[in-house]
């Protein structure tokens, strides 16, 4: 009886590493080397202003955060809702977006600049597929995401009970 307690914290301890092991991690999307070179001022964006623009420059002035030269900016984009655009460090251009809006009160999101990958939860705005592109309803879910040649790749999606940010 003496090597119960151990056996019994050995399986729980297995069975929580199998129940969280189906989400994806930032480690099993890697990227090297991490951009430290000097950033490349804003490219001009058509349909553009100059509020945009002052925080696109003022964004790419920080440090690479997100899979490897880009950095992830968030902003405000209308009625409480929040977008975020790709920034590319190494060449100035915003390369892209986050895949949908966001409500405000509901969203979080999850990167690292060493990483492909981006964790997301909240409510979409501008509705919402899975993988196979069938509509969703609108509730709160959690996201992963692969960034591959400019774009989110959706990996996984599930209604969300508990976010683990």
């Amino acid at each position: 009886m003496k090597g119960f307690p151990a056996l019994l914290g050995s399986l729980i301890l297995a069975a929580t590493s199998m129940a969280f092991a189906a989400d994806p991690a930032f480690k099993d999307y890697p990227v090297t080397p991490v951009f430290t070179g000097t950033h490349h001022a804003l490219v001009p964006q058509e349909n553009s202003n100059p509020v945009m623009d002052s925080a696109r420059s003022k964004a790419l002035k920080g440090k690479v955060n997100f899979a490897g030269h880009y950095i992830l900016h968030q902003l405000g984009c209308g009625g409480g809702a929040i977008c975020a655009e790709v920034l590319d460090a190494r060449t100035g251009e915003v390369v892209g977006g986050l895949p949908n809006a966001y409500d405000g009160s509901t969203f979080a999101m999850a990167y690292q600049p060493d990483s492909r990958l981006i964790f997301i939860t909240g409510i979409t705005l501008d509705g919402e597929e899975d993988a196979q592109g069938n509509s969703l309803e609108s509730v709160n879910r959690d996201r992963y995401y692969e960034f591959v040649d400019n774009e989110f790749r959706l990996l996984s999606v599930t209604d969300a009970e508990s976010s683990p940010l």
